[in-house]
């Protein structure tokens, strides 16, 4: 049993705290809504309402103090301003974690940082971020990494899907979709919170894990099962690029590690 407090308790945050506390771990968590606070108080689940470099100090000493492991699973904005700036958010936090001798702690971070790249890729493949929000992340991840104070796992999610959550739902809005060609990264929600309540059972390392389902099929063969799975229609035309990056984002280091497979969207 740890002493878990997840700072983000969102889309991914909440059913993952729900499934911590289930597994016995004492749970804390974060929203910036008060919604979600009669939620988790109706799920005998703590929690507090932070934004970070807004709220109270005191409110982020409270979800922090007595904590063996902090998760953090803030995403970022979709815009990013001076005020808005994902890194000074996360190094907002690095006192606080010093401060009450948090000892691990895990990072949801984004396959995105593997954009510029080709072919096969994996935890040990060199990246060159482009966008200024993928900078950010990766300039995250090396600042984690590299404290001393703790342990960091460092989780590259793919694309995201959920229940309630499916890009396909999109795409099938779409008149036209370019490099169908292309493999697909992506990952679903219960996989995630998998793999993270089978990490939290161990010491966590100082590490990179890619979380991506390992899917065979192509963008256009993959939408294509889902939208019939959904019987969503009609289609959109997919259109091949023979000069398609053909980027395959490798997610078997986690496998191997916790010895877990991938349950969902397998083919």
């Amino acid at each position: 049993m740890k002493k878990i407090s997840i700072l983000g308790a969102g889309w991914l945050g909440g059913p993952l705290a729900l499934q911590l506390k289930a597994k016995e771990h004492q749970v804390k968590v974060s929203t910036t809504t008060s919604e979600k606070l009669s939620f988790f108080k109706e799920n005998n689940v703590d929690a507090f309402l932070i934004t970070i470099n807004k709220s109270s100090n005191d409110d982020l000493d409270q979800l922090l103090i007595d904590t063996d492991l902090l998760i953090i699973t803030i995403p970022p904005g979709r815009t990013q301003t001076v005020e808005e700036n994902y890194v000074d958010k996360i190094k907002y936090i690095l006192p606080f974690i010093k401060k009450h001798n948090i000892k691990e702690v895990i990072f949801t971070s984004s396959t995105t940082v593997y954009l510029s790249l080709k072919g096969l890729v994996d935890e040990n493949t060199p990246i060159v971020p482009v966008s200024e929000m993928d900078k950010q992340i990766v300039t995250i991840e090396q600042l984690l990494l590299n404290d001393p104070n703790f342990n960091a796992a460092i989780l590259r999610l793919g694309g995201l899907i959920g229940e309630d959550r499916h890009p396909v739902q999109f795409i099938v809005k779409k008149e036209v979709v370019e490099d169908a060609n292309n493999p697909v990264n992506m990952v679903h929600r219960k996989d995630i919170i998998r793999f993270i309540d089978q990490m939290v059972t161990n010491d966590i390392p100082n590490e990179i894990f890619n979380i991506v389902a390992p899917v065979k099929l192509n963008r256009r063969d993959f939408y294509t099962r889902e939208a019939n799975k959904l019987k969503l229609s009609p289609l959109p035309k997919f259109i091949d690029n023979p000069n398609a990056d053909m980027r395959k984002v490798s997610g078997e280091k986690i496998t191997d590690r916790y010895g877990l497979d991938y349950l969902y969207l397998l083919d």
